[in-house]
């Protein structure tokens, strides 16, 4: 993409600023809030970037109106408007709104005499006024409602002013639920419910009504080569979790049609800081935490942050060994100036846990009403270590370009010891056939980017144009072996099928991927209410599978051009209106029983909402309506579950409601509510018109706290919430229902001073049996029965 010389000379000073970015973009806030500001007297140009980092106000101008003027400096806790006329204050210039996030520069004009008129001022601040922190779209969130996001653009953008539906669940949130596992962190986003765990190994979810086979780690899918994470997601260095709704294949390159979550791990602190936990638990669970970031030398310009946790925890299933957990996470940062920023990240898994199916069903829908009922053995394990190293770079070259450069490391293996598969009943609808295998996954990933982002001006339109290219290289080695072991009663397991017997192998095959992914975006601001956002990607998707148990090559080569727009308009601050269009394209790994290889899944989006802040700064409700179609679906080929059928198309229209903030002072919520109309539209082997696997037509979760601030009691917090869904179908040829269910949730908590607090958390209070995630009728997954968690957190 070129730009004539007359362009270049009005592209603004701001860049659009990325997850790893050094200053955020914040949504327009009232003119009271404040940023700290430390800009030394310097020439104006360099004093306007500062000032644009500092502040997260995007400034445009004319190169000569600047050339030669110099700036006194400013210093303190200012709004943005003070501190940006402080800082023009002698040079002739003053500033006017340009809509979106950005304001430009002019030269007073004069009225009579020496009076001067200054044009409209809309400025761009914190949001939590002069005491509360400042927030950026990667770092920590004041409180339960989150106003940035980095994930639906990469670029640091106003969550207002994005034409999608996109919820955050930030660490408040976890830590005020005392939530251990991701999928008690994603029960707060609406339509995301958990899928399955793949026998106990990761989890995998559910949203708008499609699987999501895998998540993405600071905007980075997980390795594409794989059919699923690669372990247990240790929430001990998650900021942040983001869901974004649909097709999101611009963004994050190969993805399923119903969105993608984006998990934000924690940052350095430019101050010391120091945070940790202990809990114990119901099912002998005990979980300890440490986190302690700060400032490596006296400049600042280096930082680091150390994380770890241990756990162990003796679960609800009878006879199932303990799972333990041991995880550490490092990140270090070098910023040698105000124009550089560098961002090395590592962090490290080894997991143990029991191999578990879940329960299992007869034809006729009926199953255990147990949730310790486990149909495995004690000796069943599965094992996980994984590394992933990290590496951002970023520059900002010139006021109006920015060059930007990450890439991820993930070398994983997962070992399956004599895991128990669940392979039938008998004719008594009640002796479940079972065979033992042994596993051993091995991915490995490397992806990389790089990316150009740039602000202009064409007239008075606003442009933030991001451009990059990404490439991504996956191998995935995989061996198994199988054999039979003596079946289990599903009501009333006896267990002891000992000596193990010897495996014979089933299958051995080395997986390679490698695809490119080229991509444009621009965000469009067209004056005050108005904005755009257009994306285009093309993906070229290449594997060679050498499948060495069967002497064969399988090779694949897909290629897609996929791309979104969106407008939004905004009648007012506190109002956005939007609709938009997306698509979504996957390779798939499996193959048909003749060894075709499956087809490319594509998806497409419909979209329009509401974004409301129903009290400024502190209350926001997204509503939503969209249609999501998916074609190419794969289904276990139902002769041989090896292999794979595509049942053509399906469709899911729903309706939305998330709710975030503070009602009042110290009274938080966040709320959800979704409705979701799902049904096969088009097949070869399932009826028209089923619904789709485990989706409940109606589910929801409300959880509020109170916190005390004043009087005996300050220090006090009590907070409780319910979560609800309907029954979902079995399977696509919807045999029966899995009935739907309500559990309750309660915690209270008190501050002992600033630095100490203690917390009780109950989940499930009524101890009632359910089914949480439904994959199949041999992968049900109990939900957990009444467990209470005790915690002592520490802050310095």
């Amino acid at each position: 993409m070129s730009f004539s010389c007359s362009l270049l000379a009005r592209l603004t000073i701001g860049a659009a600023l990325p997850a790893i970015a050094i200053a955020s973009t914040p949504a327009f806030a009232q003119a009271t809030a404040q940023r700290s500001f430390d800009i030394p007297a310097q020439s104006l140009e360099s004093a306007l970037l500062l000032y644009m980092r500092q502040s997260g106000v995007q400034v445009g101008y004319e190169p000569a109106d600047v050339a030669g003027r110099s700036s006194t400096g400013i210093s303190g806790a200012l709004t943005t408007g003070e501190a940006l006329s402080r800082l023009l204050g002698g040079t002739g210039l003053t500033y006017r709104s340009t809509g979106g996030t950005s304001v430009r520069l002019q030269a007073i004009p004069r009225t009579g005499g020496n009076a001067v008129q200054l044009g409209p001022v809309r400025v761009q601040g914190a949001g939590n006024g002069p005491a509360g922190p400042i927030e950026t779209a990667t770092g920590p969130v004041p409180g339960y409602r989150a106003a940035l996001t980095a994930t639906a653009t990469r670029t640091d953008s106003a969550i207002r002013d994005v034409p999608q539906s996109i919820q955050i669940v930030p660490r408040t949130v976890i830590e005020d639920q005392a939530a251990v596992r991701l999928t008690d962190v994603i029960q707060n986003v609406s339509s995301v419910q958990l899928n399955g765990t793949a026998g106990n190994r990761a989890e995998t979810y559910n949203i708008r009504g499609f699987v999501a086979s895998r998540y993405a780690i600071n905007g980075f899918p997980l390795t594409n080569a794989a059919e699923r994470p690669e372990a247990f997601l240790d929430l001990a260095n998650v900021e942040r979790v983001e869901v974004l709704k649909g097709p999101a294949s611009v963004m994050v390159g190969l993805t399923d049609p119903g969105g993608v979550i984006n998990i934000v791990t924690r940052a350095p602190t430019e101050q010391f800081s120091l945070d940790g936990s202990f809990q114990a638990g119901s099912f002998d669970f005990y979980r300890s935490e440490l986190s302690v970031s700060g400032p490596l030398n006296a400049s600042g310009t280096l930082t680091a942050r150390v994380t770890g946790a241990l756990q162990t925890d003796g679960g609800f299933r009878d006879e199932a060994r303990d799972s333990e957990r041991a995880f550490g996470a490092a990140a270090l940062r070098w910023e040698p100036d105000t124009l550089t920023r560098v961002d090395l990240t590592a962090d490290y898994l080894d997991s143990k846990q029991p191999f578990d199916r879940g329960l299992y069903a007869d034809e006729n829908g009926n199953h255990p009403r147990d949730a310790g009922n486990f149909l495995g053995e004690k000796w069943s394990t599965n094992a996980s270590r994984k590394l992933v190293l990290g590496l951002a770079a970023q520059r900002q070259v010139v006021p109006w370009l920015m060059l930007r450069f990450t890439g991820r490391y993930t070398d994983a293996t997962s070992f399956d010891s004599n895991g128990v598969d669940l392979q039938g009943l008998e004719a008594d609808n009640r002796t479940l056939r079972r065979r033992v295998t042994t596993r051993t996954e091995a991915p490995e990933d490397l992806t990389m980017r790089f990316e150009g982002l740039i602000d202009a001006f064409t007239g008075g339109i606003e442009h933030r144009i991001m451009m990059g290219v990404e490439h991504n290289r996956g191998e995935f080695f995989f061996n198994s072996a199988r054999a039979n072991i003596g079946s289990i009663d599903i009501y009333n397991p006896v267990y002891g099928a000992t000596p193990i017997p010897v495996t014979r192998q089933n299958a051995r095959y080395d997986r390679e991927t490698r695809n490119w992914g080229y991509y444009l975006q621009d965000q469009i601001s067209l004056g005050e209410q108005w904005k755009a956002l257009l994306g285009l990607r093309y993906d070229t998707a290449k594997s060679h599978q050498d499948d060495i148990f069967n002497d064969e090559i399988i090779r694949t080569s897909d290629d897609a051009l996929t791309w979104r727009a969106g407008l939004v308009y905004q009648p007012t601050n506190t109002i956005s209106v939007y609709a938009s269009y997306t698509r979504s394209f996957i390779p798939q790994t499996g193959q048909l029983i003749d060894g075709t290889p499956l087809a490319p899944e594509k998806g497409e989006q419909f979209e329009g909402g509401v974004k409301l802040d129903i009290i400024p700064d502190a209350l926001s409700l997204t509503a939503a309506v969209f249609q999501t179609t998916k074609q190419n679906v794969a289904t276990d080929d139902p002769t041989d579950s090896d292999f794979s059928i595509l049942t053509g198309e399906q469709r899911v229209r729903g309706v939305e409601f998330d709710l975030t903030g503070e009602i009042l002072p110290g009274w938080n919520i966040i709320a959800n509510a979704a409705y979701l109309d799902t049904e096969i539209t088009r097949d070869n082997v399932f009826a028209i018109g089923n619904r789709l696997t485990g989706v409940p037509e109606l589910s929801g979760r409300l959880w509020t706290s109170y916190s005390v601030r004043s009087g005996t009691l300050k220090g006090l917090s009590v907070g409780g919430g319910i979560r609800v869904a309907t029954k979902r179908q079995i399977d696509l040829d919807n045999s029966f229902t899995i009935e739907g269910y309500e559990t309750f949730d309660a915690s209270i908590r008190y501050a002992i001073d600033e630095h100490w607090e203690a917390s009780v958390n109950a989940q499930n209070l009524t101890d009632r049996f359910y089914i949480e995630g439904v994959q199949s009728e041999s992968n049900l997954y109990a939900g957990t029965p009444r467990r209470v968690m005790g915690t002592v957190r520490a802050r310095f």
